[in-house]
């Protein structure tokens, strides 16, 4: 049992510029991998002006895997430390596992957690329920915080 999918989502305003949004969203997930399906939703926002959603779908869980491994190997060691003092609120009664990436960081190329609204949001699946989930998660992260 293991990681058996991964998402990643981004609005995109009005006001923002989709080819630089999809940049940053291509950092943080190689767009163009085999095996990496890239959905494109239109909303209208409060204001009636068109918001875009864009998603990124990895249904392979080798592939799911090692998209997040690389998350992790990209994050500061304060993120990594952070990850883990929190991962308890992070992990759903499914097992899914949630984290907010700076979208301003992802365009430069950096992985960085952020809590803020102006994010790339990555759910990651992982198949045999919370608490192995939390066990798999822990371990997996444990690996990428220095002592």
């Amino acid at each position: 049992m293991g990681i058996s999918w991964f998402e990643a989502r981004v609005a995109v305003h009005a006001t923002e510029d989709r080819e630089k949004v999809l940049k940053a969203l291509s950092s943080v997930v190689p767009t163009k991998s085999e095996g990496v399906e890239v959905v494109e939703d239109v909303f209208e926002g409060h204001y009636g002006n068109p918001i875009r959603i864009l998603t990124i779908r990895v249904k392979s869980p080798r592939l799911a895997e090692d998209l997040l491994k690389s998350v992790l190997d990209r994050l500061p060691e304060h993120d990594v430390k952070y990850l883990l003092s929190t991962l308890d609120e992070r992990v759903d009664k499914s097992g899914a596992l949630y984290l907010r990436v700076s979208k301003q960081d992802a365009f430069h190329g950096e992985i960085r957690i952020f809590e803020g609204d102006d994010v790339i949001r990555l759910s990651i699946g992982f198949k045999g329920g919370r608490k192995r989930a939390l066990e798999y998660f822990r371990a997996l992260i444990s690996n990428y915080a220095k002592p």
